[in-house]
């Protein structure tokens, strides 16, 4: 008797757990083993899936339940392979392709420096990295104003770029102990430097 009672018991887990022995199928797009201390849910969102999936792609009767080392299928569509590269053949005596170059673009700031100074008289400056043939009217003013809205001395081309020039010190700013000097376009360019108004060279 004892013995007829051990075998239904036995026979009442397997029955009672079929999924311990279930390993998932061959047709499956994507297998994983379970490890020590996973549960669905975590399996689950590895895969970007809800847990049911799981379930169901597995048959498995209790989602509480299951066993290191089990293989479930997981239904997730694979990622298709990036198709190949192909290249295209140059027929024999036909002309190799060629690239457009890409126009390089090069900005130069203009700049000038001071080269001397007349007290009341005049200032000579020395100008480089200026646009090519553009006239540039010539102000001055007061230091701190940058020579904006300064009396116009001058107009001047700046030929190759690279020019030397003297201009008067307007009547208005004889005596000034400092003096901003401004050369601009109407194009929209523009450069300015600032002097001690004394005898310089």
């Amino acid at each position: 008797m004892k013995r007829t009672f051990a075998s239904v018991t036995v026979l009442v887990i397997v029955l009672a757990f079929p999924f311990m022995t279930a390993v998932a199928g061959t047709d499956c797009p994507v297998k994983y083993t379970v490890q020590q201390g996973d549960r669905l849910y975590r399996i689950a969102l590895k895969y970007g899936i809800k847990w049911p999936a799981i379930v169901a792609a597995n048959n498995l009767p209790n989602p509480d339940y299951i066993q290191v080392g089990q293989v479930l299928c997981i239904p997730v569509t694979p990622t298709p392979a990036a198709p190949a590269l192909t290249k295209t053949a140059t027929p024999v005596g036909s002309p190799a392709p060629t690239s457009t170059p890409i126009p390089t673009v090069s900005f130069v700031v203009p700049t000038f420096t001071i080269t001397a100074v007349t007290r009341d008289q005049a200032v000579t400056i020395k100008a480089i990295n200026f646009p090519r043939s553009t006239k540039f009217d010539v102000l001055m003013g007061p230091r701190h104003t940058q020579g904006v809205n300064g009396t116009l001395v001058a107009t001047t081309d700046s030929g190759t770029g690279s020019f030397t020039a003297t201009y008067n010190i307007p009547a208005s700013l004889r005596g000034s102990a400092q003096i901003s000097i401004r050369l601009q376009s109407k194009s929209g360019y523009f450069s300015y430097n600032w002097f001690y108004n004394v005898t310089t060279r």
